[in-house]
């Protein structure tokens, strides 16, 4: 069973409400589909804390990314709303630093979860 954490941007909560995400993830499309066939356990639907909370620095971000290391997920999926520059695909760089801690500790980091970037 693969162990799963989707990563998204609180910003995006004006215009997602994740359904993109799950719909890809449960039929095994687009990011997810390297899993077809194969059970997944989702723990979480973990937000970053925003523009300017970096870990280290917010207590909030990283009681939530202790939350993550705890649970052991084999992977962690980043929606596209994390890029800071859409056309670009660059990600934003409280993501990048949240991505390394998950990374450092041997956990996947995947550009995509109903789009691949």
């Amino acid at each position: 069973m693969k162990r799963i954490v989707m990563l998204t941007c609180p910003k995006a909560e004006n215009v997602c409400t994740g359904g993109g995400c799950f719909s890809a993830l449960n039929s095994r499309t687009k990011a997810f589909a390297p899993y077809k066939g194969e059970e997944v356990k989702v723990l979480a639907f973990m937000k970053c804390s925003g523009c300017g909370h970096f870990p280290g620095e917010d207590k909030g971000l990283d009681e939530k990314i202790q939350y993550i290391l705890d649970r052991r997920p084999d992977v962690v999926h980043l929606g596209i709303c994390c890029c800071h520059d859409a056309k670009e695909k660059e990600l934003c760089p409280e993501i990048m630093a949240v991505c390394r801690i998950f990374e450092d500790h041997g956990i996947s980091v995947v550009r995509g979860t109903h789009s691949v970037f």
